[in-house]
């Protein structure tokens, strides 16, 4: 048997990455099993793809511009189905194995609200075949941008400056401290935590090194990962008190607060 040859170049590996991650949100948006899941990963396929294109921006130009929008578009449409699921499940969490009364009530309204959202996206979009036939459409766009103009260097430039911007990040969480700028730091740590995934696995794809960067990278790597869950454990918290204040019939909102903020000193613990 004739094993696939490894990718030639940067272009190749990080183009074929581009193609496996297309075809993967597609499936989760095809997983009738659980379709909350399934709109959770097509989400986060979303990101890593927007994520991998950003390594390419410099050289792609204009022509990403169309698919940027539109992976955009289907990350927004999204949204609302992947964050209501989120506030039941982190719910479910603070309540613990034996959820209190007001806890119990309060699950109860989250899973109806996120059911009802998800049977609306389905009544609009019968198993979601408009959004995974954009999503095809938009593969192919990612296939047909002009990979050949990546180079290392460029990568590597691009992975220095998502670098320095979750530094500024960090910086303007910590002198300010409000929620848009530690999501802001969340958001910039996240993506670069998935550019040094794909980096690594392209760089094993073509089974090459990583040259001056390789230590650094698997450090950043290790630090980005624990960052961005620990910010997001933090914002899933902090958007289900949100969520509780708006909604109706949920009773006295006290209890459900403190363990709330409990639960975020534990986290900044």
């Amino acid at each position: 048997m004739t094993l696939p040859m490894p990718p030639s170049t940067v272009a190749d590996a990080l183009a074929s990455l581009a193609a496996r991650e297309s075809r993967r949100a597609i499936r989760a948006l095809s997983d009738t099993s659980d379709r909350h899941k399934g709109v959770h990963e097509a989400r986060k396929s979303i990101r890593r793809l927007k994520s991998l294109l950003a390594l390419g921006a410099g050289r792609f130009g204009k022509a990403l511009e169309p698919t940027w929008a539109e992976l955009s578009s289907l990350a927004t449409g999204l949204s609302s189905l992947r964050d209501a699921h989120v506030a039941a499940t982190i719910a479910r969490g603070v309540a613990g194995e034996r959820p209190s009364p007001p806890w119990k009530r309060a699950i109860g309204l989250l899973e109806a609200r996120r059911d009802a959202k998800l049977d609306d996206a389905l009544r609009k979009d019968p198993a979601f075949r408009r959004r995974r036939q954009r999503l095809a459409d938009v593969g192919a766009q990612i296939q047909s941008l002009p990979w050949s103009k990546l180079e290392r260097r460029d990568v590597e430039k691009a992975l220095a400056r998502s670098e320095r911007r979750v530094s500024n990040a960090e910086a303007r969480a910590m002198d300010r401290g409000t929620d848009i700028d530690h999501h802001r730091w969340r958001r910039r740590a996240r993506r670069l935590r998935m550019q040094l995934e794909f980096w690594r696995k392209a760089l094993k794809a073509m089974e090459a090194s990583s040259h001056h960067r390789g230590h650094h990278d698997k450090t950043a790597l290790k630090k980005m990962s624990e960052l961005s869950d620990a910010l997001g454990a933090r914002q899933d918290l902090r958007s289900l008190r949100r969520v509780l204040r708006t909604l109706d019939g949920v009773g006295p909102l006290a209890p459900l607060l403190d363990d709330i903020r409990q639960a975020l000193k534990a986290q900044a613990a």
